[in-house]
């Protein structure tokens, strides 16, 4: 390992290192979860009518007289062509959710506050509570003509995606997906349908890391494994660092005598960006480039790899595909006093509970894969000079993918 960087120098290293991939017009219907690399504006007013806003009638309020009865001469159906109510005082429309309300109308009255006379007369209950503009959803009141609506850099969800059709996006403009391979260490891992020998675990990191991805609908291309040895572990790393736009590795990076990866990186020309960080856990991770491949270098104990994953690829692969700023985490208070350290950053487990109570579930050690079932996610306790942190300080939460 090289000498020791701080968290946030390790996150502003891997952002500055990464620059964006490209963008790529894709159907509106395959962009959920896309980041969007256009702006998307108002092709015509939002509304572009006046709008209805309630099943009823459509009348004049100056016409409302002591009697509060209209005549029904018309009905206005949703997606019908705008009408007139014409120069007869006293007329009205039935008028339809969503319809265009008649040029010459200026209040909507529901159906609940009228009484139905006969198949051509209504009355309007309550006749002073009926005012010009009640239940018309105004022509431009939310956007006129022109106003951005959706800017680049935003994740696209389903309310983006009502937006840009409302616009009459048939495609958008997006960040292509970025082929990644997650890769698994150790001649002591075997595969899942193996039984183990007794000196052997089964493979769990890189499908760990795989769902993770998914759930971002960024499934790895490709699922490696690499043993401890020097020269085949070279000879795979140059492959997949050939065929990949970013490698995201857990293992074999510490400093162990069979860790051969980060030698392999250095022998392949990648420049080794920072190798060791002031955390527990997670302290080997390290940060490798090339000018078509990336690689994160996780350690290979179960919690060291998930929260590295979580720290630091999680808002490396947001910026990646164009993203402006990952989401800000929520604050969670401490239920209790922890401890802490003056040297380094320390990722506590922690569940979380009612009014934004963090209680902490430290792991054994950073290879108690199961203990990490108990929890919600982690806070991030800095460095302090104190002893620790006393109960009811804030610190930010990141939960678990």
């Amino acid at each position: 390992m090289r000498e020791l960087i701080t968290p946030r120098r390790a996150k502003d290293i891997i952002l500055a290192t990464l620059k964006k991939l490209p963008s790529v017009a894709c159907p509106i219907s395959q962009c959920a979860g896309r980041i969007l690399r256009e702006r998307v504006s108002a092709d015509r007013p939002f509304p572009p009518f006046n709008r209805s806003m309630m099943d009823g009638y459509a009348i004049r309020t100056a016409e409302i007289d002591a009697s509060g009865t209209f005549k029904i001469i018309a009905q206005a159906p949703a997606g019908a062509p705008e009408l007139t109510l014409g120069n007869e005082p006293g007329v009205c429309a039935e008028i339809m959710t969503g319809a265009v309300v008649p040029s010459d109308a200026d209040c909507v009255v529901p159906y609940e506050v009228t009484r139905q006379i006969d198949e051509t007369h209504m009355q309007v209950i309550n006749r002073k509570d009926h005012a010009a503009g009640d239940f018309i959803h105004a022509y431009a009141s939310d956007r006129p003509i022109g106003e951005v609506l959706l800017a680049p850099g935003i994740c696209i969800g389903s309310r983006e995606i009502a937006v840009a059709a409302s616009c009459g996006c048939k495609t958008l403009l997006v960040s292509e997906k970025p082929s990644i391979a997650v890769v698994s260490t150790g001649d002591e891992l075997v595969d899942i349908t193996a039984t183990p020998a007794a000196h052997q675990i089964r493979r769990s990191n890189d499908l760990m890391i795989d769902a993770a991805l998914k759930r971002r609908d960024l499934p790895a291309a490709q699922l490696a494994h690499l043993p401890d040895e020097p020269n085949a572990c070279q000879a795979q790393l140059q492959a997949l660092i050939a065929q990949h736009d970013l490698i995201i590795l857990s293992g074999g990076i510490s400093m162990g005598k069979k860790d051969y990866i980060p030698a392999a990186l250095d022998a392949l020309g990648l420049h080794c960006q920072f190798h060791g960080v002031a955390q527990k856990p997670g302290k080997p991770l390290g940060f490798w480039s090339h000018p078509e491949c990336a690689v994160f270098t996780l350690p290979g104990n179960p919690l060291s790899t998930l929260t590295c994953w979580h720290q630091y690829v999680l808002p490396a692969l947001d910026h990646f595909m164009g993203q402006d700023s990952s989401p800000i985490p929520p604050q969670l208070s401490l239920e209790a006093p922890v401890k802490a350290r003056d040297d380094i950053t320390i990722f506590l487990p922690v569940s979380r509970k009612a009014n934004n109570i963090a209680s902490a579930q430290p792991a054994n050690n950073s290879g108690d894969l199961v203990r990490i079932l108990q929890s919600d996610g982690y806070i991030e306790l800095p460095p302090t000079q104190e002893k620790g942190y006393p109960t009811g300080k804030s610190f930010d939460f990141h939960p678990w993918y």
